[in-house]
């Protein structure tokens, strides 16, 4: 995870103050790293909780890694549904911004606070009976179900903590964006290895359940900072940010916009979420593989989710200005840095596997017999990590017009068509006992998504403005 430092340095190559296209926006390299750097820290903050949770219960028991993996996964699934329509919050706000219209910068924030408020109807039903699903194995339900409902019971905290960041997000304030999400995930690590592991004398070991708590206390804390500048008397007076008027207009536009996205992210977490149940149940060697390899792209995805969440807003911005040729641009400066990066996670993936296998090896004990299977999901975890964020830079384009349905599509039916109805065909024939098969078939969905979205990319389809000075959403 410790990859920070050297993405500052990368997001230099990001950006030059002279573009090969005239700009009224002249965005300045500093501005952009802080900014860029802002949206990389939001994606490694949400990342690094979980990433955290299985590192430290690893450590603690590999049967409760498995168990929050699976229901981590669970949670995921559902939660997006409702956070990838919050995030377009940053596209409306990230436009008004760029028309001036600053007095209307927080009306779509407002209303993806109420989808948030509204999620606790979903969410606390669905903690109470999610045992109903059978979602793990005997040997993981107690620890698994437990972890899932303290997550699920307080879903909603993480919708609104989403929606009152795009407000920061489309705007460009970074320094609030850094600030807080470094000192969430400072508190998280604390706060897991204690709740975790107890303290002598205090309290005994919680297991899953203290790492589900201490993520809720973080994500209450991340409301809590976030809701204090959104109130504070400059927004206040400036972006209207008391202006809570319920709008269903600009509440029907934010869920038109989103729902694809969302859709997409919910089959594709279902996807997975599959894909995992048929390992664990398949082999627990290959459960705990699968645990391992996932646990490293949530730490390295973070880059390609963030840049790609940056380039949208940005996008969303000049897309409001008339600026094709600079989007254009960032574009390319941006998918420069994730093959730079890229080539930094051929070092230990590829080219020195053994740096990933001792940390299996400290947790797992005897892994002697995974090691060959190890460093081919390895190898192939690499070509996943490029396809991804070749991919993940072209949706933040696209997203930013509101061509959201179509990368949504693509990426549903490569994922299920190529990966999870063949894995699980081989699970139901009993004849799942490698985790190999599926990470051939993952790079190659990768590749095709990269060279239809590409395509579409050049149709500028996705150019397009979703706000105006002249129609306003009431």
């Amino acid at each position: 995870m410790g990859k920070c430092r050297r993405g500052l340095g990368i997001m230099s190559l990001l950006y030059r103050r002279k573009l090969g296209t005239r700009s009224t926006v002249a965005y300045k390299n500093k501005e952009l790293i802080k900014f860029t750097l802002s949206l990389v820290l939001a994606s490694l903050s949400i990342n690094l909780m979980l990433v955290t949770d299985r590192t430290v219960l690893g450590l603690y028991s590999l049967d409760s890694m498995n168990a929050t993996s699976l229901g981590g996964n669970f949670v995921a699934t559902v939660s997006f549904v409702f956070i990838c329509i919050a995030e377009i919050a940053t596209v409306f706000v990230g436009q008004y911004n760029g028309i001036k219209e600053y007095e209307k910068t927080a009306r779509a924030p407002w209303q993806m606070i109420y989808l948030g408020l509204a999620s606790f109807l979903f969410f606390i039903p669905l903690a109470i009976f999610c045992d109903c699903f059978n979602l793990f194995p005997k040997y993981l339900e107690k620890e698994g179900l437990l972890y899932t409902r303290i997550l699920l019971a307080f879903g909603g905290f993480q919708i609104i903590s989403i929606a009152l960041s795009s407000f920061f997000i489309g705007r460009k304030q970074s320094y609030i964006v850094i600030f807080t999400f470094l000192l969430g995930n400072l508190v998280n690590i604390v706060l897991d290895y204690i709740f975790v592991f107890g303290i002598k004398g205090l309290f005994d070991p919680m297991g899953a359940k203290g790492a589900a708590l201490a993520t809720v206390m973080v994500e209450m804390m991340f409301n809590i900072i976030f809701a204090a500048v959104f109130f504070n008397k400059d927004n206040r007076l400036k972006f209207k940010t008391l202006d809570y008027k319920f709008r269903l207009n600009l509440f029907v536009d934010c869920l038109r916009i989103g729902f694809p996205i969302s859709l997409g992210k919910f089959f594709n977490l279902l996807g997975w979420f599959c894909i995992m149940t048929c390992f664990i149940n398949a082999s627990k060697d290959i459960a705990t593989l699968e645990s391992f390899i996932m646990g490293i792209w949530m730490a390295f995805i973070f880059f390609a989710d963030g840049t790609s969440r940056a380039l949208s807003a940005l996008s969303a911005n000049l897309i409001g200005e008339r600026q094709l040729g600079v989007i254009q641009n960032l574009l390319r400066k941006f998918l420069k840095a994730n093959y730079i990066l890229c080539a930094i996670y051929s070092i230990p993936l590829v080219f020195f596997p053994e740096i990933m296998i001792h940390f299996l090896d400290k947790a797992e004990g005897e892994i002697t017999h995974l090691i060959p299977d190890l460093k081919f999901t390895l190898a192939s975890l690499f070509i996943i990590l490029v396809t991804d964020g070749v991919f993940y830079l072209y949706c933040g384009v696209l997203t930013a017009g509101g061509d959201t349905k179509f990368p949504t599509y693509l990426d549903i039916s490569t994922l299920w068509g190529l990966v999870v109805i063949p894995v699980a065909f081989m699970y139901w024939t009993g004849s799942l006992t490698s985790i190999r098969p599926a990470y051939v078939l993952i790079p190659i969905s990768g590749l095709i998504n990269c060279v239809v979205i590409y395509m579409r990319y050049k149709k500028l389809l996705w150019y397009k403005q979703l706000v105006s000075k002249e129609i306003e959403n009431q």
